[in-house]
C-alpha cells in the first residue's frame, strides 16, 4: 500500500459529510442515556457472548457497572474484533479514554467520563458534527406516533414489513389505531394502507426487511381477498395463501410508494428469530436462491419506484450488484450487518465499483441506535473507503481525482440525490 496515496485519500474522505440513510437512533434523544448502551451494544453484546460470557450479565436487573465489572475478561477476548475497534473509536475520540483496553483499574474512571460528557447539554450535536453527518434517517414504526426529533439533523423513513410479510390479527388492530378506520375487508385494508402514508407523509422513504424464505409472485386479488377474511378471522394460512397475499400488500404499497415518490429501501440476508442463536439478535445469515429473481417483477413492474437494497450476507453480492447494473431503479447501500467488517465492506465496494455506475452506490449506513456508533460506524467505512480507493489508484485504475469524486458521491451525493435531500 502506497502510504502517501492512502493518507491523501483517507484526508479527503474524512471531510466529506456523510449520509446515514438507516438508523434506530431516538431522535427525542439522539446521543446515549447512560454507558451501557455505548459499551454493550448489540454487536458487543453477541461477541462476548460467543466468547463464553453469561448470559445473565446482561440482565436488566444487574446494575450496569456489576454487569461491567463482570463482563471485563470478555471484553478483552474480543479486542481482535472490527467492532470492538469501532468502540475503541468512541470511547478515545468522544470520551478521551486513552487506555488500550478497559481493565478492573480504569473501568471506573471511564464510567465517569462517560456519565460527565452525556450530561453535556447538546452532546448529541456535538458527536453529529465530529461525525460530519450531514443528514440521518430515523426509524418510525407504522403503529407509532411521529416522535420529536431535530430536523437539523434528522429525516424519517417509514418501517412497514409486518403489514406485508406478516399481517398478524395485532397488525391489523395496529394499523386500525394508527389511521382510525375499522379493517373488516381487503379495500378497507387498502384505504388504511392509504391513510397510513398520509399519516408519515413527512417521511422521506418507505423500508422494510424482508426474511430469505419471504418471496412475491403476481398476486391474484380474489384470491388475496378470501386470505385476508381468513387472516381476520383468525384462521391459518397455508404457504401459498400467504405468499399471494404478502404478494398482494406488498404491491399496495409499492403503488404508494410510487404516489409518494418515495424510494423503497429493502433488508435482506438474515434469518430470525435463530433458537439458541445470541440475544437480543437471535439472528444469522442466510438466503433463498428465489429471494432476489423473484423481486426482480417487483423492479420491472414498479419501474418509477426506486430500491435501495442492504445486505447482511455476502453470499447475494454478486447477484444482487448485478441486478443493480440490468435495472436502472436498483441501488445498493452501506454494509447491514453482519457484513460490516472490513474485509466484506472491501469486497463489495470493489465489486460495485467495477460492475455499476458509480451513481448506483450509496456507500454508508449506520444501523446505529445512539450518535456515538453513527461515528464509530463512520469512522470504519471511511477509513475502508480510502483504503480500497488507494488500492485502485495504486494499481492505476483510478486518478486521485476520480477516486476522490467516486468517495464524495459514495457518501454524500448519491444518497442526496436518491432521496431528494436538497428538496427537505
Amino acid at each position: 500500500m502506497n502510504q502517501k496515496i492512502f493518507s491523501d485519500l483517507k484526508i479527503y474522505v474524512d471531510s466529506i459529510p456523510v449520509i446515514d440513510v438507516h438508523s434506530h437512533i431516538n431522535g427525542k434523544h439522539p446521543a446515549a442515556r447512560d454507558p451501557k448502551e455505548i459499551i454493550f451494544y448489540h454487536y458487543i453484546v453477541t461477541e462476548m457472548l460467543s466468547a463464553g460470557a453469561p448470559p445473565e450479565i446482561f440482565s436488566k436487573d444487574i446494575p450496569f457497572e456489576d454487569a461491567l465489572r463482570r463482563a471485563i475478561p470478555y471484553l478483552k477476548l474480543i479486542r481482535n474484533t472490527a467492532t470492538y475497534w469501532c468502540l475503541t473509536r468512541i470511547l478515545r475520540d468522544l470520551y478521551g479514554f486513552k487506555e488500550d483496553e478497559i481493565n478492573e483499574d480504569n473501568w471506573k474512571e471511564l464510567v465517569d467520563r462517560i456519565y460527565s460528557k452525556i450530561e453535556e447539554k447538546d452532546w448529541y450535536k456535538i458527536i453529529l458534527e465530529k461525525t460530519r453527518l450531514k443528514k440521518g434517517f430515523l426509524t418510525f414504526r407504522f403503529g407509532e406516533e411521529i416522535p420529536e426529533y431535530d430536523r437539523t439533523f434528522y429525516v424519517g423513513a417509514l418501517r412497514i414489513e409486518p403489514l406485508i410479510t406478516r399481517l398478524s390479527h395485532e397488525d391489523i388492530q395496529a394499523l386500525e389505531k394508527a389511521t382510525g378506520i375499522s379493517i373488516n375487508s381487503l379495500s378497507r385494508f387498502e384505504e388504511a394502507l392509504s391513510e397510513l402514508f398520509k399519516r408519515f407523509s413527512e417521511c422521506i422513504a418507505v423500508t422494510a426487511s424482508f426474511l430469505p424464505e419471504e418471496t412475491f409472485e403476481e398476486p391474484d386479488k380474489a384470491k388475496a381477498r378470501g386470505s385476508f377474511q381468513k387472516r381476520l378471522s383468525g384462521s391459518h394460512l397455508d404457504s401459498s395463501e400467504m405468499k399471494n397475499l404478502r404478494s398482494y400488500s406488498m404491491n399496495c404499497v409499492l403503488s404508494l410508494a410510487e404516489e409518494y415518490d418515495w424510494p423503497f429501501q429493502i433488508m435482506l440476508g438474515v434469518v430470525r428469530p435463530v433458537p439458541g442463536a445470541s440475544p437480543p439478535d437471535y439472528a444469522i445469515v442466510s438466503y433463498n436462491a428465489e429471494s432476489l429473481p423473484s423481486l426482480c417483477r417487483l423492479f420491472h413492474k414498479f419501474s418509477s419506484v426506486k430500491f435501495d437494497v442492504f445486505l447482511a450476507n455476502r453470499i447475494q453480492s454478486h447477484e444482487l450488484t448485478v441486478i443493480a447494473k440490468n435495472y436502472p431503479n436498483v441501488y445498493v447501500a452501506g454494509y447491514w450487518w453482519y457484513v460490516f467488517y472490513p474485509t466484506i465492506i472491501d469486497q463489495f465496494i470493489l465489486e460495485r465499483l467495477q460492475i455499476l455506475p458509480r451513481n448506483k452506490i450509496n456507500g454508508f449506513f449506520s444501523d446505529a441506535y445512539v450518535a456515538e456508533w453513527t461515528y464509530a460506524k463512520a469512522c470504519l467505512v471511511r477509513r475502508q473507503l480510502a483504503l480500497t480507493l488507494a488500492k485502485m489508484v495504486e494499481e492505476e485504475y483510478y486518478t486521485m481525482d476520480l477516486a476522490k469524486d467516486i468517495a464524495a458521491d459514495m457518501l454524500s451525493r448519491n444518497p442526496e440525490r436518491l432521496y431528494k435531500l436538497e428538496q427537505v
